[in-house]
Parts: C-alpha cells; structure tokens; sequence
C-alpha cells in the first residue's frame, strides 16, 4: 500500500487567484489523475466558464498539465473536452 504526498508549497507562496487555489486543493486531494475542467467545477462549486481561466493559471504556474481528448459529448456526438491533472513532478508515492 503507498500513501500520496504533494507538495503545497507552491500554491501557498502566491501568485494565483482564489479560484486556482480552490481548484489546485480539489486536484490535490481527488486520486483520480485527470479530471474534467466540468468536473473540477462542479466539484468548487464553479461553472464551467468560471473553472477555465484558473486552471490555465494554475498550467502557466507549472502546477498541472493539460490535455484535450476528442470524445463523446453529452449529447451523443464527438466534441473536445480539456483534462487535468497534477504534474508528476509534484506527485510522489512512498510505502506506507
């Protein structure tokens, strides 16, 4: 079994917005890799709308990355949909 650790040093020393902090806990605390940019949004309590601008702040930062994935939309056709997740780097496993 390994427990996860992620530094929150980065987004302690400033320079993001609330909501990029909001966001940047959500990642931290959710194991799931990539998530959603709706996903972290309706996890903050953000639309859609309002969840994108932090988290390419946060991208810009170096705290997460992102990636575009072409599939299945709600409404039953194929649309791009953007994911994140924490940078590897920022992420480190260690035996419990």
């Amino acid at each position: 079994m390994s427990s996860r650790t992620v530094d929150i040093a980065p987004a302690l020393s400033g320079g993001i917005s609330d909501r990029a902090f909001r966001l940047y806990c959500y990642l931290v605390l959710s194991s799931r890799g990539w998530v959603t940019v709706q996903g972290a949004a309706d996890a903050c309590s953000l639309t859609n709308h309002q969840a994108r601008e932090p988290l390419s702040e946060l991208r810009k930062a170096g705290m997460v990355e992102s990636r575009r994935v072409y599939e299945m939309g709600s409404q039953g056709r194929k649309t791009w949909h953007t994911h994140f997740r924490l940078l590897p780097e920022t992420t480190i496993e260690t035996a419990a």
